[in-house]
């Protein structure tokens, strides 16, 4: 699926430096000359900022090094960001160049703003599947987010092979992605006070691929070192890539690249170009054929995190995090997934009851019969009949269900129980789940759309505007034409989520005077676990986690198997832990079916709107 193109800009949201009266500040390597917001704020910005030696030659692969230069002259001019780091998909990509040369940090701040002020830092990792994205993406541009008196830092890290290839037959241990970021946050600590930054307020929050990222730093000993609270938005899996699994596929990249497993040399030679061609053509990570979508697993080859015995030294959901942290998920983050797969109405309106059945068994073996159960496709054809939509319509809606279940809602639950279990005595966390349905089309590929989103729901991203404050939209350029302003209660909903994360990064608690956010706890179901919905405003409430016993016990019997696609477990029925006990023990699963209705989703405007997407 394509997003924002490299082409689409957010006039709204950039900021442009001023010829004249350019902000600077003065660091250990010499000073930096910034820019100011042009969209009315009050801030300004340093882009471009290096903290690491760039990782190129004999540094391909290798754990980053700290800049230790001084900039040229005694200045640099901060006013641009540096070329992302090289691309693997395109789908978020920014726009600009791309560079292994890629390791700075971009930084907004009030204009305002002295080494004296001990502002809030809000230090943000991008998503992408650790495969694209960056730090000049226009959605995350911190000008607005400033304006909210933080300081606000976004990360660059190396991505796809360069960032995550394991292979210990050449020396290449892994991780260097997630090194990248622990850098960067030491960085951060070290030299945030003269942007007028608190070093010891200091949130971490990250989405997606960002989030899941982020939680392995956080469940690290020095985590409470780094930063002092964690926000992780849309977990994408909280296990990382099995050990196996992720030499397998360094061992295949280094053939398909044409180099031996063991010639290091000949991997640090290769061109980017070369390294994004071998990327796509490795043979062992597979082309996802015909109606079949991979759910991912600790068995699936993919550049990813791993447990390293060195950086990582233990599964993150054996420790939890080291600091307080938030875990949340949008109400229909696998809408855009099935809309990936299923990419065009004449496709969607073929499925079948035999295309749904070949999904689950592809995906979970023998536990496909009782996911099947919980999941009834009969009760999601007869929600799309009531619409006058084709069957096929319900299979989609069904798939698209799992998905958000599998991927997203159930690993926020095992990452906040793993936390309350095994917090190092840390204890704190909070969870909360996104369902506004967006006024404004936040992806330019959602401007065909865009009288009619309600279809979507609270899809993956969703919630990314909101607590960037960035909720004006203009896009412009190839074709597209494009304004929207957000309502009053989007932006009073975006004012209490800024509150709430910037009272996480004061405190370590998401505390306000207004709203009180009441902390995560194990219930005996899931089904009554309290936390924050966002919806329409800021509700304290309870959410419904109790599918998530299903989902960890079928996560167990997949990671256990050594095959991400067909796993076999004993016996015929699947059971399920007890949400009192270890994520992976088992107790029978007594959960009924899912409940299913006729209602505006994603199926009421599938057949019209899902060229326009994809095109």
């Amino acid at each position: 699926m394509r997003l924002l193109s490299s082409t689409t800009a957010l006039s709204a949201l950039a900021g442009v430096a001023l010829a004249s009266s350019s902000p600077s500040v003065v660091t250990d390597a010499g000073t930096l000359n910034g820019g100011k917001c042009s969209g009315g704020q009050d801030a300004v910005f340093y882009k471009g900022v290096p903290f690491a030696e760039p990782p190129v030659g004999e540094l391909r692969f290798e754990p980053p090094q700290a800049y230790s230069g001084q900039y040229p002259d005694g200045s640099l001019n901060a006013t641009s960001s540096a070329p992302a780091c090289i691309q693997f998909g395109s789908s978020t990509v920014p726009p600009g160049t791309k560079s292994e040369d890629c390791l700075y940090l971009d930084i907004w701040t009030p204009s305002t703003a002295t080494p004296d002020s001990h502002l809030p830092v809000k230090v943000w990792i991008f998503g992408g599947s650790d495969t694209e994205g960056g730090t000049s993406y226009p959605l995350y541009d911190g000008c607005n987010l400033a304006e909210h008196g933080a300081v606000v830092v976004a990360l660059n890290y190396r991505l796809g092979p360069l960032g995550f290839l394991t292979l210990e037959s050449a020396g290449i241990q892994g991780n260097q992605g997630i090194q990248d970021l622990i850098l960067a946050f030491e960085w951060v600590k070290q030299n945030i006070d003269a942007f007028g930054g608190d070093p010891d307020k200091v949130l971490a929050f990250g989405q997606s691929a960002g989030a899941t990222d982020l939680y392995a730093i956080a469940t690290l000993p020095q985590a409470p070192s780094l930063f002092k609270g964690a926000i992780i938005e849309s977990i994408a899996l909280p296990q990382l890539t099995a050990t196996s699994a992720a030499q397998k596929l360094g061992a295949s990249f280094a053939n398909t690249l044409g180099c031996s497993p063991n010639d290091k040399s000949c991997l640090q030679s290769a061109s980017a170009s070369d390294i994004q061609n071998a990327f796509s053509s490795d043979p062992y990570t597979g082309a996802e054929d015909g109606y079949d979508i991979r759910v991912t697993t600790s068995q699936t080859p993919r550049y990813w995190p791993i447990v390293d015995g060195t950086v990582i030294k233990e599964n993150p959901l054996d420790r939890g995090s080291q600091v307080p942290a938030v875990f949340g998920y949008n109400q229909q983050e696998g809408t855009l997934d099935a809309i990936s797969a299923y990419n065009s109405p004449t496709t969607i309106a073929s499925l079948t009851a035999a295309n749904y059945t070949s999904f689950l068994k592809t995906n979970f073996g023998s536990a496909a019969q009782s996911i099947a159960k919980y999941y009834p496709l009969s009760a999601y054809e007869a929600a799309v009949a009531e619409l006058g939509l084709t069957a096929g319509a319900g299979v989609f809606e069904a798939i698209a269900h799992v998905l958000t279940d599998v991927h997203f809602k159930c690993p926020t639950y095992r990452s906040a129980v793993a936390t309350a279990q095994n917090g190092n005595g840390v204890n704190q966390g909070w969870v909360y789940e996104f369902t506004h349905n967006n006024t404004c089309s936040w992806l330019d590929t959602l401007v065909p759309i865009a009288d009619d989103l309600s279809f979507l729901g609270a899809a993956h991203t969703a919630e990314i505007p909101f607590v960037f404050a960035n909720l004006d939209f203009d896009y412009t350029g190839e074709g597209v034409n494009y304004t929207c302003k957000s309502t009053d209660a989007e932006r009073a909903l975006s004012e209490e989520m800024i509150s709430l994360w910037t009272a996480m990064a004061e405190t370590g608690n998401p505390f306000t005077e207004a709203i009180a956010w009441p902390e995560f706890s194990i219930t005996a179901s899931g089904a009554n676990t309290p936390g924050m919905v966002f919806g329409n405003s800021s509700t304290p409430g309870t959410i419904d986690f109790s599918v998530c016993k299903l989902w960890a016990q079928v996560s167990a019997m997949l990671d256990g198997d050594g095959n991400s696609t067909a796993p076999s477990p004993s016996g015929s029925s699947i059971v399920a832990p007890s949400a009192t006990a270890s994520p992976t023990s088992a107790v029978p699963f007594e959960g009924g079916a899912v409940s299913v209705s006729a209602r505006g989703s994603i199926v009421a405007s599938l057949f019209a709107v899902v060229a326009a997407i994809l095109t």
